[in-house]
């Protein structure tokens, strides 16, 4: 992290070691991703990038994290997305362990991952719904944060209205959360013991995470944590690390 800090504005590099002590890897899961780019086979593929060449020590727990809920902001059907995404959810996460369990000597500490759906997230949390309507409030007021979420909208061609607001404000708040070990995690080889977490996800991140991170606007800090500020984008196999951004040049791109 300290050579990091040195180069310019968005430029960044791959991880050549995780910490040394007990930390979690956390897999965030798109719904509309499942059997596409983040098909078990591909997370497999993503977990493989860590396994052996960047573990210090046998200290790593992994938890995938499947976002049903946020896509409850939608227009469809509520019981019809529910069926949806409990067969797409059981079909996945039963498609990962078969891959796991098969790959046993590669992946001897099987108790190490864990899945949690995002209603869990919500449990794990002491006052998600406050700060969920304190950001929608910094929203309202901050220019720069509208603007943000204007063009993470249209880079990934969405309708600008309130369900897709509130999807990408719960989105990168829970992701805020997560990084600054605000919401309780269960994961059986860790027990709540982690020095570090770092989220993973394919794809660059967008505008409106980085700002969030930037801004900071619940003044929360996890110094322990040299990930709290940071992504792992899976595609370009680099450690992003928001505070070393500069959005004004930013376009979803870095070297």
């Amino acid at each position: 992290m300290k050579k990091e800090s040195l180069l310019p504005k968005n430029v960044f590099h791959d991880i050549n070691k995780l910490p040394s002590e007990k930390g979690l890897l956390l897999f965030g899961l798109s719904m509309n991703k499942l059997f596409l780019r983040q098909s078990p086979e591909n997370c497999i593929e993503d977990v493989r990038v860590f396994h052996t060449t960047k573990i210090s020590k046998p200290l790593v727990g992994l938890n995938f994290i499947y976002s049903d809920f946020l896509y409850l902001y939608s227009e469809k059907n509520a019981p019809e997305l529910k069926e949806s995404f409990m067969t797409q959810m059981v079909s996945h996460k039963n498609g990962l362990q078969k891959i796991i369990e098969k790959n046993n000597l590669d992946f001897q500490i099987q108790h190490a991952f864990n899945y949690m759906a995002w209603a869990q997230l919500y449990v794990g949390s002491k006052n998600f719904n406050e700060l969920f309507n304190s950001l929608k409030n910094v929203y309202k007021e901050d220019v720069q944060f509208q603007k943000c979420i204007k063009e993470d909208t249209e880079k990934f061609g969405r309708e600008m209205g309130e369900n897709q607001i509130n999807f990408f404000l719960e989105e990168i708040l829970m992701f805020y959360l997560l990084t600054k070990n605000q919401i309780k995690l269960p994961n059986e080889y860790i027990e709540g013991q982690q020095k570090w977490i770092l989220f993973c996800y394919p794809g660059a991140p967008l505008k409106s995470t980085v700002y969030m991170y930037q801004l900071n606007p619940f003044g929360l800090d996890w110094k322990e944590n040299i990930y709290e500020n940071c992504v792992y984008d899976l595609e370009a196999k680099k450690l992003i690390d928001f505070t070393r951004i500069d959005l004004d040049t930013y376009n979803y791109k870095y070297e």
